[in-house]
């Protein structure tokens, strides 16, 4: 499957553009290669710092929280839990010496393709008080509390607003 990336004109002019001079040359050497041939548009929204920012800095310690024996503070039960929810969520099958096996694909432009709502959807079956998971609130800390002396963390936040106890 061949692949263009291009963009809408933000000023709303319904024009659209292909990038680079490079990437028009290769849209229209494509299509004399395929004549009549239907093309698909697909919206596709890029991820932004700030999502990716709350999922690893929010999302992922939260459920780490609320594991046994884990610590969210600790990277390496960070890095367990992001690989199993990667697994879990995201996941493609890769047939190895006739076997099936699941592993997990990347989460890279897939945050804002129904990963991050999978895991919040699995997060509220658990019971786990997902309501606290406000990107809204985690940018207020991150960007209004996080540097201070205050909570070094999104979870110590919760915790010292009374909004998180421990299970």
């Amino acid at each position: 499957m061949t692949t263009f990336w291009g963009q809408s004109d933000p000023s709303g002019n319904g024009k659209f553009s292909l990038g680079t001079e490079h990437n028009v040359l290769r849209f229209r050497d494509f299509l004399k290669k395929h004549p009549g041939i239907r093309l698909k548009i697909d919206p596709y929204t890029p991820e932004s710092r700030e999502q990716r920012g709350f999922f690893e800095g929010a999302v992922i310690p939260f459920i780490t929280y609320f594991q046994e024996n884990l610590d969210y503070t600790d990277p390496d039960h960070l890095k367990r839990v992001r690989g199993w929810l990667l697994q879990e969520f995201n996941s493609t099958f890769l047939k190895i010496a006739g076997k099936a096996i699941k592993v997990p694909k990347s989460s890279k432009g897939e945050l804002n393709r129904g990963l991050l709502e999978r895991i919040m959807d699995w997060s509220g079956e658990q019971g786990y008080p997902i309501e606290l998971l406000n990107p809204d609130d985690y940018k207020r800390w991150r960007d209004e509390i996080a540097g201070l002396d205050g909570p070094r963390t999104y979870i110590e936040y919760l915790e010292s607003i009374g909004k998180l106890h421990r299970p």
